[in-house]
């Protein structure tokens, strides 16, 4: 009787090991299959005609440029304006990632709840307010009138 629950003992253990191998080797072979049929496609968007025409052509991903940071009062009018060195990091169609370069901080100003933007933070730019210098960026917010020393 011993002998027969050895046997079957072996016998059970021997299938089971065989069915873990037979399982193991089809989803290896269905894994590496995908690997190897998988390419990856970066698709360019253009920005809108109305972007572009504001910015230019020559944002591209990557680029270095400055942006402005501007603090609005409670009534949404702006009161104070400083350019900020930024990268783009991502453009869509009507929208630009932008990623901050530098630290800016206004200081306090009455009526504004947010004060400045640190480095590594990102924003979307979606009214074309960037530009390729900070010369650039200053006279734009000397025209508006908040350029801050």
């Amino acid at each position: 009787m011993n002998e027969t629950n050895s046997y079957m003992k072996k016998l059970i253990s021997v299938v089971i090991l065989l069915f873990a191998f037979s399982l193991s080797g089809c989803n290896s072979k269905g894994k590496s299959d995908k690997e190897v049929t998988y390419e990856y496609q970066e698709v360019d968007v253009d920005l809108n005609a109305e972007l572009k025409a504001r910015i230019g052509s020559w944002a591209k991903q990557g680029i270095e440029c400055y942006g402005v940071l501007v603090a609005l009062d409670g009534d949404g009018l702006p009161r104070v304006g400083m350019p900020i060195k930024a990268k783009i990091v991502r453009i869509k169609k009507d929208q630009i990632k932008m990623k901050s370069l530098a630290n800016v901080n206004f200081g306090p100003q009455q009526g504004c709840t947010k004060m400045g933007i640190s480095s590594g933070e990102t924003w979307w730019e979606t009214e074309g307010d960037l530009f390729q210098t900070k010369e650039e960026a200053e006279a734009f917010l000397n025209q508006l009138g908040i350029l801050s020393n």
